[in-house]
């Protein structure tokens, strides 16, 4: 008999929706976060849906500390180990952490909501606008569907990474962050032999006069818990695989009103920097070890412990 779908209790919830920092006023006024969003779903699931994936995106960090910051160098997406590391560790996680962790969050809220699994585009893992191959399969999406429309979900991308439900409708194009937009088109990957078979493909770009950049493909197949499995394994372990070889970190900056993504915090190499309107700085540059955890603590709200930092000893990734 097949385990039953993985769902999180009230309490989890209402740790989640604490750790996003949802509905911070609910508290004060005798009412728990949980009613708060169950009542806005109610009225406007879209809308209810859009504020999560930004209160997600500007409070967990997307990241791979783990491979770097840790005696185990693993990552485990079993819900419980997620939740622990991103909800009650207050850690960073990669695609198929943060992704999973709403995935379920969505599910036990009652969303209509399934995963599938996308190709990362060379464009960007390359940093080649001009390469049109694509990556393995190694990233995760959900398919949301809201009043019999399909919107695609990511909390999982790092840098350009979407920041509101996407509806899968072609060349409609949203506000990434201003001035930086994105959209979805339907194509044929290069690699394709069958050119008939398309599939979806998320698009940015920095400014509206500038062009669009391929960061993802995907299709609307459901993946399975399994799929994903496999998709860690060889993201976290393959020498290739370059979240093995650096230590990243972004986190989405929110506007002053809490309700719009207006930039990012980018944590790369001995810099962080912060980008916001289109334009970037330097907000602090990181010369040892210790340089980059206090850097971790101020701007992602990431703290390790002791025997965690000593694990990047001998890494490509150590600070020298």
């Amino acid at each position: 008999m097949l385990a039953p779908p993985h769902t999180f209790t009230s309490d989890q919830l209402e740790l989640y929706l604490q750790r996003i920092q949802y509905a911070e006023d609910a508290t004060a006024n005798g009412t728990s976060r949980l009613a708060c969003l169950q009542k806005s779903i109610e009225q406007d699931p879209l809308s209810a849906l859009t504020q999560l994936q930004q209160k997600h995106i500007a409070t967990i960090p997307w990241g791979n500390s783990a491979l770097h910051y840790s005696q185990h160098k693993t990552i485990s997406i079993h819900p419980t180990a997620i939740f622990e590391k991103l909800v009650v560790r207050r850690l960073d996680g990669y695609c198929m952490e943060n992704t999973n962790l709403i995935y379920i969050v969505l599910r036990t809220l009652g969303y209509q909501v399934y995963p599938t699994g996308g190709r990362v585009s060379c464009a960007v893992a390359t940093v080649n606008p001009a390469n049109e191959g694509y990556l393995s399969l190694g990233h995760m999406i959900l398919i949301v569907t809201i009043a019999d429309h399909k919107y695609m979900v990511d909390v999982g991308f790092g840098s350009n990474g979407p920041t509101r439900p996407l509806l899968l409708q072609e060349n409609a194009s949203a506000i990434l962050m201003a001035p930086s937009e994105m959209r979805l088109i339907k194509a044929s990957l290069a690699e394709f032999v069958d050119k008939s078979q398309k599939v979806w493909v998320y698009q940015a770009r920095h400014n509206p006069e500038s062009a669009w950049v391929p960061h993802y493909s995907f299709s609307e197949v459901e993946f399975l818990p399994q799929d994903f499995g496999m998709m860690n394994f060889a993201t976290s372990n393959q020498r290739s695989s370059w979240f093995t070889q650096a230590l990243v970190c972004t986190r989405v900056i929110l506007d002053e009103t809490d309700a719009e993504p207006v930039g990012l915090y980018i944590m790369a190499g001995k810099e962080v920097k912060k980008r916001v309107g289109g334009h970037t700085e330097v907000v602090a540059t990181v010369e040892t070890e210790s340089d980059r955890v206090q850097a971790l603590g101020k701007w992602f709200g990431m703290h390790f412990h002791e025997h965690e930092v000593e694990g990047v000893r001998g890494l490509p990734s150590q600070i020298k």
